[in-house]
């Protein structure tokens, strides 16, 4: 951290440092303010500006000296967007109370909404001469809190004004509510979440009910916990319906939503207490701009710019939004404008930085995120960005047609042909289906550590439960390492290609629940072990209110009731698109994406087939049932109580099928290790409905239950239909590789390990069998694959690894790959007889 005691004194920074050294120690706490005062303030903070208003302009008539009353009454007129009558009331004061940090630095905003930055500034310059002036003039503690603030402007290290300055005032007074916000607000603005929260927790027992502090908690919480943002929004809203910000807040959370409608009836809430205020003609112009109404995003923006023509966070705020919904491009070109407006402006910098990446302008990207770094060292999400960038160098990098592929470099011995496979299979397949022609290369990045992909990902760690994301051109992923679950990373990587194609067919103009759906249903398509299917979970969801029409089916995305409601939204979307296509057929499909593409609205998109979303939502409604009713003829899912459990005899009189109960009775015969009659109720189920996809799921317990009762035939014929339907059985697949290792069936040991080579690649068990199959099959192109992927693992003896991969080359008549594979298991071990001989003999070769 760059010291800032070694400048100049005669500059603020130099004084910034004697204050530490001296220490304020100087006056005492001023008294407690009038109870009128008091009063005022209470009703500016429950959203009667009016009222509050009225009692400061009586004072400042009356010339009461306190700069309380008129910075009070200054403040009532900026929420409403009076900022003339705002402006009226500081020059007559400012004489007055020219001594004042906190008046001027109020003065400042005052002069900027009245489009007279060079005022605004003088204000700023006027209290660091100030400072040099009578330095000791502001050494009591009440002045703390400004001259942070002020320093903060003078682009001070954030990590000595919290010393300095907020540390020292919650030091001298650990009550100091304003030294908690004041280190919070500075901790937000540079993406430190977890020293926000920390301080807003002090600030909130010291004061519950301020709407600002709620306000703030909310913004620490954004993105990372929806339900304590939600409920910190909700708690100073109660305080104060009026307040500015968190309606703010509310309408930009409806915006995520792509509830335009909701969000803009928030903003003219807004407009009723303040109607110049830039941030709502911001958002309006957002929100015109998402819909496809370029005409009205121009008045908006200009609107916006009213106030403050220069006012750079108008276009951050703007392209902010258009980036939360994939629009990128657009995106970075709003953060282009802001910063020609102020070229400093780190929140601009900060995200058009983001949006490079996304857009795979690296070079710019990454030559932003080094520069922000070297003038703002504390931004949490730029020193997280700065140290992926180092990791992401010590990445292996393939190169091949319409693909730049980063990932760990020992990953990418062990998978990396797969994945280049894999992702040119969905070149090849998706972008002819969807007619697209793609801005190519996509770039791919792999991570073998969660947090990894959660900073490349969303900037900050968290976004635990993503497997991808795609942005366009940038798709990020965790590899299987990073992960503990099982999943399917071919699947995956199909998914969020598919998401490549779809987004830049549309220019990123689609809902969101067209593109999951689209992706869902493509895996599906290309294997039918991918993709959320239908099961008794969903059955149930399908005929129940879970169950919502296409218009809605993006809010089940944004705001699920729980984390089985998102996956149920995947399912239900790619319901969807399996419902358009089989009445409108894949053409029809195009069609929409072609509308949408244009800026047509989704809504208007959606009914031009069918003649109206409502006749639309209807047939999808009907089809949805229909599919589930239709999941089992024969089993009864009529739900089970608690009650019903316990008896289950009772139960099954009047449901004799019912696949609830028998799967209760299952679990029972099963922890009683009642194998004979657990088999038997097994198989009644996988009767009733065969096509169970779990990993977990009947045919994972016939095996168990088989193997138990010593039937290895039965047990390898339930795996074998397991690893038909289920994803990612890892378990099942292993026991199959074992069985059939036993059996020496070396053509099914490569299909067990083939599959298993998506879902686990870095198991050594996988490689050593996988291997093995490949040298008895004498397959030596695969067998090369798997002992490089061994050798890349740390095996446990790594000479005879390199043997057997000079085997493998000599087989694939490459010698001199053979050699430097013999070469290498000598250097392991030098006596090794066998290495030598095949040495010798490639030598006589």
């Amino acid at each position: 951290m760059p010291s800032i005691s070694n400048r100049c004194l005669s500059t603020s920074t130099g004084w910034l440092a004697s204050l530490f050294v001296a220490g304020f120690i100087c006056l005492p706490l001023p008294n407690a303010l009038a109870n009128e005062l008091d009063d005022a303030r209470a009703l500016m903070r429950s959203g009667q500006y009016d009222e509050a208003s009225d009692l400061a302009k009586a004072q400042v008539d009356k010339r009461v000296w306190n700069e309380a009353w008129p910075r009070l009454l200054i403040e009532g007129y900026l929420i409403r967007g009076e900022y003339e009558q705002a402006r009226e009331v500081f020059e007559s004061v400012v004489d007055r109370f020219g001594d004042s940090v906190r008046l001027k630095l109020l003065g400042r905003s005052v002069y900027r909404l009245n489009n007279d930055f060079e005022k605004g500034q003088q204000q700023v310059d006027a209290i660091e001469s100030m400072l040099q002036r009578s330095p000791w003039r502001y050494s009591n503690r009440s002045d703390l809190i400004p001259l942070g603030e002020f320093f903060l402007l003078k682009g001070e290290d954030p990590k000595q004004v919290l010393k300095i300055c907020y540390d020292q005032a919650i030091k001298l007074d650990p009550k100091n509510v304003e030294a908690h916000v004041a280190t919070a607000r500075m901790a937000l603005e540079k993406n430190d979440a977890q020293v926000a929260a920390q301080a807003l927790d002090r600030a909130l027992k010291l004061d519950p009910d301020d709407p600002e502090i709620l306000y703030m908690a909310a913004r620490a919480w954004s993105g990372t916990e929806r339900g304590s943002e939600a409920n910190y929004l909700q708690q100073s809203l109660e305080k104060n319906g009026a307040f500015v910000p968190s309606l703010l807040l509310a309408a930009e959370l409806q915006m995520d939503r792509e509830r335009y409608a909701k969000a803009g009836e928030i903003l003219d809430s807004i407009a009723d207490i303040n109607p110049k205020h830039p941030k709502l003609w911001a958002l309006r112009a957002a929100i015109a701009h998402l819909v496809g109404d370029y005409e009205q995003e121009g008045t908006a923006r200009r609107k916006a710019l009213e106030p403050w023509q220069l006012n750079p966070e108008v276009d951050h705020t703007i392209g902010k939004q258009l980036s939360l919904h994939y629009r990128f491009l657009e995106g970075s070109e709003y953060q282009r404008r802001a910063l020609t407006m102020d070229g400093d402006f780190g929140a601009a910098r900060a995200q058009l930085a983001q949006d490079l990446l996304r857009l795979g302008e690296t070079e710019e990207g990454w030559g932003l995120v080094d520069g922000i770094r070297k003038t703002d060292p504390y931004d949490v999400s730029i020193f997280n960005l700065k140290q992926l960038q180092n990791k992401l160098a010590q990445f292996a990098t393939l190169e091949v047609p319409g693909f730049v592929i980063r990932m760990d470099a020992v990953e990418a011995k062990v998978y990396g042909p797969e994945v280049i496979e894999t992702l040119t299979q969905a070149r090849n397949v998706l972008v002819t289906k969807y007619e697209t022609e793609l801005v190519e290369p996509i770039f791919v990045e792999i991570f073998p550590r969660q947090q990894e992909f959660a900073i490349r990902t969303f900037g900050l760690p968290g976004g635990e439960g993503f497997l991808g994301v795609c942005f366009g051109r940038l798709i990020t992923a965790n590899s299987p390492a990073a992960l503990n679950v099982e999943s399917n990373w071919k699947s995956v990587l199909w998914h969020e290609y598919c998401h490549v194609v779809t987004l830049q067919k549309t220019q990123n103009k689609m809902p969101r629940w067209l593109s999951e759906g689209i992706s869902v249903f493509e895996e599906r398509e290309r294997d039918g072990t991918w993709g959320e299917r239908l099961d008794p979970t969903y059955r149930a969801m399908l005929l129940s209110d879970d169950l919502v029409p296409i218009s809605r089916l993006s809010g089940s995305f944004l705001e699920p009731k729980s984390p089985l409601h998102l996956q149920f939204a995947y399912y239900t979307s790619s319901l969807a698109v399996e419902f358009w296509i089989e009445r409108w057929g894949m053409k029809g499909l195009r069609k929409l994406l072609d509308d949408l593409s244009i800026g047509m609205r989704p809504e208007e998109a959606l009914a031009r087939l069918p003649g109206s979303l409502e006749l639309l939502d209807a047939e999808f409604l009907e089809f949805a049932r229909n599919k589930a009713l239709a999941m089992s003829t024969a089993a009864d899912f009529t739900p089970l109580s608690e009650t019903d459990a316990a008896n289950l005899e009772n139960w099954f009189v009047e449901h004799p099928t019912s696949y609830p109960g028998l799967r209760a009775q299952l679990k029972r015969q099963l922890a009683d290790e009642q194998w004979k009659q657990a088999l038997e109720t097994a198989q009644t189920l996988e009767t009733l409905w065969p096509d169970d996809p779990s990993e977990e799921g009947i045919h994972a317990v016939l095996a168990k239950i088989h193997r138990e009762l010593d039937s290895s035939d039965s047990e390898r014929s339930s795996l074998i239909r397991l690893s038909e339907l289920a994803a990612a059985p890892r378990e099942g697949l292993l026991r199959l590789v074992a069985i059939d290792r036993e059996r020496e069936d070396w053509q099914s040991v490569l299909r067990w390990t083939n599959r298993l080579q998506g879902i686990s690649p870095m198991n050594t068990e996988l490689q050593t069998a996988r291997s093995q199959a490949a040298e008895k099959m004498e397959d030596f192109d695969l067998a090369a694959r798997a002992l490089s992927a061994l050798a890349a693992m740390d095996p446990i003896d790594p000479a005879m690894v390199q043997f057997r991969l000079a085997k493998a080359w000599l087989g694939l008549e490459e010698p001199a790959r053979a050699k430097r594979a013999c070469l290498m298991a000598l250097e392991e071990s030098p006596r090794f007889r066998d290495a030598l001989e095949l040495l010798l003999q490639l030598q006589d070769q």
